[in-house]
Order: C-alpha cells, then structure tokens, then sequence
C-alpha cells in the first residue's frame, strides 16, 4: 500500500510537470500576430446582420480589433492597410456557444470516460470501471463520466454491491451523462456523511427527494437532481487547482479549434475552490474566447467585467433531466420498457419542479432589480409556466434579456408569453441527435413537438442553439446540422421534421442571436463597423456545402487568429494525453 502511494506521489509530479512543460511549449508556439490594421478578401464573407440572407461585402478593414470599414477591395484598399488573403475560405462572425460549463467539461474529460459516445454493452462499461479501480486519478477518489442508460440499450442501473465489489475501499462514483444522476458506492457515501440505513422519516422523505432508499431505509448507491447529487459531489476532494487551471485552458482551445469564439457560462460548475475567480483569471490572460458568466446563486451577486470577460448575472435549475425523469411535464412520462426497466420511471410520473412558486418569484424580482439577467433551466411546461409566472410578477422587464433554457416541450402559448416578457429561448438540439431514437419511448406522440426550434423563429423570438457541455461532446457544426435536419445519430429518425430551420436561421442563432441572448449584440454577433473582429472562417459555406465537406479552418478573436491547429494541439495535446495514460 505504501508503495502504491509513493507511486501516485510520483505520477502526479510527473503529470505536473508534463502540464507546466506544455504550457511553456504553447508560450514558445504562440500564434504569431498579424497587423493591427489589415484587410481580409478572398473570400466568400457572411455578415449575419439581418434576419433574412442578404450578399456580403468583398472585403473587411480590421484596425485594433475592431471592425472599421466593409466593402469592395478598391475601397478599402485606399486606408493603405496590408491585404490578408483568405484564400478561398468561408469568413462569418464568430460562432457564440451561449450555453456551457467549461470546468465542468475540462475536469470530465480527465476522469473515467463510460459513455454511450465510446461503449455499445452494460458488459463493456462495467469492464471500463473494473479496469480502471486501481488507477490513478485527479484525485483519491474514482470518478467515471458518462452512464447513459437511453444510449446504451441493456444498462441497467449498478448496484451497490457491484460498486462494492469494483472498489471496495476507495470512494467511486459514477455520473450519468446529462449530470442529474450519480450513483456512490459505500466508501463514498461514507464519506459524503450519508447514512447507510435509516428509518428516520426525513431521511425517507429526502429519499423522495432524491437520496433513493429500499424499503428497509438502506441507501441504495443512487443520487438523483441536483441536491442529492450535490450531496455527492460537494464532498470529492478537490484536485491541483494549477492542474484545473491547465485542463480548462486546454477546454478553451477545444471551444476555439470547434469555431467558437465566445461562451456563455450558465453556471461556474466544477469542483474547485475558487470557479468564478478561475474563470475570471482565464479571461484576463490572453484566451481565444470571451467568457460571459451567469452566477450560482450562491456565489454572489457580483455583476461586471470587461469584454473578455464578465458576470451577467444568475443561473437557476427550475426542473431535471427528461432522461432522469426530473422534467416537469404537463403529462406523464411515457410509459415503455425504456422508461421502467432501464430509467427507473414509475408509470404516471410527472417530475417535480424545484421551487416554490412564492420563493421563486421573490428572488426573480431582487436579482432583476439589481440588474441580473437570469437564466433558468426549465425542461417541461410546467416548469416553464412557474419560469413564466415569476418574471410577469417581477413587473417591467428593464432591458435585460432573461433566459429560459432547454425548453424540451414549451408550447406555442408559452413561447409568445416568453416573447411579450422579453424573453430568450435556447434549444439544446442534442437531444435529438443522440437521443432521437429514444425518444418515442420517453415522452410518446409528444416528441413530434420536441424541441420546438421552428416555431420559436416563426414566433419571432429570440432563438438561440447549445451544446450544454459537458452533457455532449463541443462540436459546433454538429450543433448546427442537427437544427437543419433533425437526424438521430443513427440515421433511423427524424424528430419533429416540420421544426426544422434552414441553415441561414441556424447560423443565425449561433451568431447574430446568441450575441442579443449574452445582451452583447453591440461587440459581438455580426460583421458590422463598430464591431470587435471575431471572425470563425470555414472550409466550405455553411450555407451550401455538403455537411461531410464543411469544417472549421480557425478563429480570430480582436482581429488576431487564435490557436487552433498544430499548435493548439502542441500546447496541450502531449501533456493531456500522458495525464490520460497516467489516470487510467
């Protein structure tokens, strides 16, 4: 035993120093600056400033990061800048990712990887698992990402005893995909201080809640919604805040090498002492995106920042996961093998929303009146309607674009209510390409309205496309084809088809309306005068090429290209693939 700790000690210096080694690697292989004033032609330019497709200019002037003139290369060409030629690439305003958690994503990419992204079988995953128990890790504890019963058609949730029998000693934790599930094994309960067995009726009722007990009042191994899980959770050591630090900034360069030039950070989640203060620091330290953060509510009330970075206000979970069975529907869950062998849904189920309605609409009212943007996650119709309810009750809206968030099932009704109060509406259209197939048996005829993009830009509401990271892979134009074709991963089915949007509708709500969501469509969103130069430029158009040709060729953010190719893999790759080798 003694041994196996010194060789942890040694693995994690070593991992230290593999870390540290590449971020001298990235300072020694930075992108090399281009002109403060220079011209970009040569290729097709999409400017997204209107709703509707319109030509773009031949040519755009770049003075300090700022977009300064548009129009022909004769034009411009009499400012006597430099010309950049594009050769032939595709240039649109920076993609904006108005929806994710990098720490979250970075720190889940570093842990034991059982996703239906990489396995097929229940034996495959528990293989996974076993393989990976005396390995090391970030931190003492073992965590493993990913369980995805809906993904992976006979996985059965794990029981105690088999988590037992994995890890007998060491505290293990498994974490389905889309966060609202975990299930511990007994070191970890024990030291998360749950009781084993307990008949005391709280207890029970925090069973109901979401700690699940047998019949005998035995902790069963399994955590569901947000409190529970965070009884969990909040009790992981947590790992080198410098090696954090690294692993996000290595999540950074992943957003940008995916054509993101900005993200919306709708919660600081991720087990480190400091989030807000990490992400902070990032933003001020040369990163290739903007960084726009949407606070828990514990974490203050701090609003500001600068273009690089900055609070706009707070984050709320009002409902779960439709995959968990936490969405507050209207309407029961569907009732299907799917549903109670493998989800563990009771028939009849409606999912809870999280808060009281008076409570709720109280603290709507504060943060509004202190100026807050609020975004809330709110799956089912019920849990949009009490979202709904407490933004009118907070009075006149003073031009702060709150969120909803997800939005599984918001009808139509809902919608123009969201519309009327100002409200944003963001799809999480992954659901439909990973979990397509599913769906059917999960909310039933219901998923001929799933998702509802169509209608919400027939409405007229501000619309917007997200990944949600880590509960999918970053994968920017993944996010934009399945909002045009609605196709399941496996091909075999099309969700809701007349909710499709053409590509110009999809480009337009990871561009132009994803920067009127974050409230920055004065910097950001369009090629426009006046506007930062935060370009995404592509191999291929967005608008016409053939899905399996179009990629991302790079990213520019303040007139500058970022690192996205061999050098972003040089900054990081390395190092990343040793702390994956040496973890597991």
């Amino acid at each position: 035993m003694c041994a196996m700790k010194w060789l942890r000690r040694v693995l994690k210096g070593l991992l230290l120093l593999g870390l540290l080694a590449a971020g001298l690697i990235w300072y020694l292989l930075r992108p090399e600056r281009v002109a403060s004033q220079l011209i970009l032609t040569g290729g097709d330019i999409l400017p997204m400033a209107t709703a509707a497709e319109a030509p773009g200019p031949e040519a755009i002037l770049v003075e300090d990061g700022v977009i300064t003139a548009v129009g022909t290369l004769a034009q411009l060409q009499e400012s006597g800048a430099p010309v950049h030629d594009l050769a032939g690439k595709v240039l649109t305003p920076g993609l904006i990712e108005p929806h994710t958690h990098p720490i979250a994503t970075a720190l889940l990419g570093a842990v034991v990887d059982v996703s239906g992204f990489t396995h097929s079988s229940r034996a495959e995953v528990m293989q996974t698992l076993a393989q990976a128990a005396d390995g090391t890790a970030l931190t003492p504890w073992l965590v493993a990402y990913g369980w995805d019963p809906v993904a992976i058609a006979d996985l059965t949730a794990p029981t105690l005893a088999e988590l037992d029998a994995i890890a007998p000693d060491r505290p293990l934790v498994v974490i389905t995909q889309m966060l609202h599930e975990v299930f511990a094994n007994t070191a970890a309960m024990q030291a998360a201080g749950i009781d084993l067995v307990s008949q005391d009726a709280q207890d029970l009722q925090a069973g109901q809640a979401g700690i699940i007990r047998d019949a005998a009042g035995r902790a069963t191994g399994a955590f569901r919604e947000l409190e529970a899980v965070n009884a969990i959770l909040g009790a992981m050591p947590a790992a080198d805040p410098a090696v954090i630090e690294l692993l996000v900034r290595k999540e950074y360069t992943t957003y940008a090498k995916a054509g993101y030039t900005t993200i919306g950070i709708t919660g600081a989640v991720g087990k480190h002492p400091d989030p807000v203060g990490l992400l902070r620091h990032i933003g001020a330290t040369a990163a290739p995106l903007r960084a726009y953060l949407y606070l828990l509510p514990h974490q203050g009330k701090a609003l500001g920042g600068n273009d690089d970075f900055r609070v706009l206000g707070t984050k709320f979970w009002m409902d779960g996961s439709p995959f968990t069975g936490g969405a507050a529907f209207a309407e029961a869950y569907e009732h299907s093998d799917l549903t109670s062998e493998r989800m563990h849904i009771p028939h009849g189920h409606l999912g809870p929303v999280n808060h009281d309605p008076g409570d709720f609409a109280a603290k709507v009212a504060a943060l509004q009146s202190a100026g807050h943007q609020i975004a809330v996650h709110s799956q089912g119709e019920r849990a949009i309607d009490e979202v709904l309810d407490a933004f009118e009750a907070a009075g006149p809206n003073p031009g702060l674009p709150h969120r909803l968030e997800h939005n599984a099932l918001i009808t139509a009704a809902q919608m123009q209510r969201a519309k009327a109060l100002g409200i944003s509406l963001g799809f999480f259209v992954d659901h439909i390409f990973y979990y397509g197939d599913a769906l059917p048996d999960i909310v039933g005829d219901r998923a001929e309205r799933y998702m509802p993009v169509g209608t919400a830009m027939r409405a007229g509401v501000i619309t917007t496309l997200h990944g949600d990271h880590p509960a999918s892979p970053i994968g920017a134009l993944r996010t934009l084809r399945t909002a045009v074709d609605r196709t399941s991963v496996s091909g075999a089915t099309i969700t809701a088809p007349d909710q499709a949007i053409s590509r110009y509708q999809a480009l337009s709500a990871m561009t132009r309306q994803a920067a009127q969501q974050l409230g920055q469509e004065a910097l950001i969103g369009t090629i426009e005068v006046g506007k930062r130069a935060d370009f995404t430029l592509f191999n291929g158009n967005p608008l016409t090429a053939d899905w399996q040709g179009l990629s991302v060729a790079g990213t520019w953010k303040d007139g500058q290209p970022t690192q996205t190719g061999l050098g972003g893999w040089l900054r990081f790759g390395p190092a990343f693939a040793a702390l994956k080798s040496m973890l597991f």
